[in-house]
């Protein structure tokens, strides 16, 4: 049923032994039969990196890098990293400026984890606040909840002190008219991705960062699906499923179909799956294989990392726009095509 989804490991050096695929089992081999990654690593203990997702990878790690060469937190990092992206004046699926959903306003989805507590913020269906993974912040600092959504979000930022504005810019406005004039329902409402998965886009930002005191931290941050029904929340803010972390393991993030991303928890089944002592390459692939071995056709990807700096991913469906990400460490920034 199938046959035809290709789960895509890392491009990077592709080494199979029959030992190290017995080592991870039939799942294992049914993944990459001919495929162990070789990963880059980082030089040693106290080496801080961090990795953003997509072509504003670089962007993103160089603002949260300069946090960190300083000694400063990985949660600090990653929130400058991906403060950079939602800001971004002409990006179209990340923050201000971005998709509309049916009745053309723009909402955010984000989520932040901490790893030495373990603690999870997250705000889903946020609406007129530009820093949607800084709200997310303070759900996990400010109050024992971990996920706030919708008007209540927006009205949780503004008493945490954050700006009431208008996510719409001409682009947005512009993309939203143009669909409306055609009289189309909401994609949504077609039929589950079986046979093709149409959606395009998807471009979430997921960032992964270990600072010096060997502190992780994950979060990531998207508008989701376009022309989205009104109230919808993606996999994003879902702990499990557009990101996740553990601080004696390692991360990852997710991007893509979220409404059948979110059904399978992938990064939390890619954390596991390292945990066993799986290589990122392997263990990403494995989780997607799970969701296109259910008969779904869908466009994306996972990224991950160990805490020691082994990191790899895969993808499925993006034959004509590959998935990439990128990682800083003190050797520069490389970026990483799946």
């Amino acid at each position: 049923m199938t046959d035809d989804i290709e789960v895509k490991p890392s491009r990077r050096t592709l080494i199979a032994t029959a030992a190290g695929l017995a080592a991870f089992g039939a799942a294992g081999r049914s993944v990459a039969r001919d495929a162990v990654s070789e990963p880059v690593m980082r030089s040693g203990p106290g080496q801080p990196f961090i990795l953003t997702t997509w072509d504003f990878g670089p962007g993103a790690n160089a603002l949260g890098y300069d946090i960190l060469k300083q000694g400063g937190s990985s949660i600090d990092a990653v929130e400058v990293a991906i403060n950079h992206v939602e800001l971004l004046p002409d990006e179209y699926w990340v923050g201000y400026g971005g998709v509309p959903n049916e009745v053309g306003e723009t909402t955010l989805d984000a989520m932040i984890l901490w790893g030495p507590t373990h603690d999870i913020g997250a705000v889903g269906c946020l609406k007129r606040v530009k820093k949607a993974i800084s709200v997310a912040r303070r759900v996990m600092e400010e109050t024992q909840h971990t996920m706030i959504v919708g008007d209540d979000a927006t009205r949780f930022a503004v008493r945490m002190g954050f700006e009431e504005v208008s996510l719409t810019n001409l682009r947005s406005q512009e993309a939203w008219e143009t669909w409306k004039a055609k009289g189309e329902r909401s994609d949504a409402f077609k039929p589950e991705p079986f046979v093709e998965d149409n959606l395009r886009g998807h471009d979430t930002v997921g960032t992964i960062a270990v600072d010096a005191d060997g502190n992780l931290c994950v979060g990531c941050s998207t508008n989701g699906r376009e022309f989205k029904i009104p109230g919808r929340v993606g996999d994003s803010p879902v702990p499990g499923a557009g990101a996740y972390g553990d601080q004696s393991v390692g991360s990852a993030v997710a991007t893509g179909n979220g409404d059948v991303m979110m059904r399978f928890l992938p990064c939390y089944h890619t954390v596991e799956l390292m945990r066993q002592g799986m290589p990122p390459d392997l263990a990403a692939a494995a989780a997607i294989k799970r969701i296109t071995d259910r008969g779904y056709k869908f466009g994306g990807g996972i990224a991950a990392v160990t805490v020691d700096g082994h990191h790899g991913g895969a993808q499925a469906g993006w034959d004509d726009a590959g998935f990439s990400y990128s990682v800083q460490t003190a050797d520069g920034n490389s970026k990483f095509p799946i």
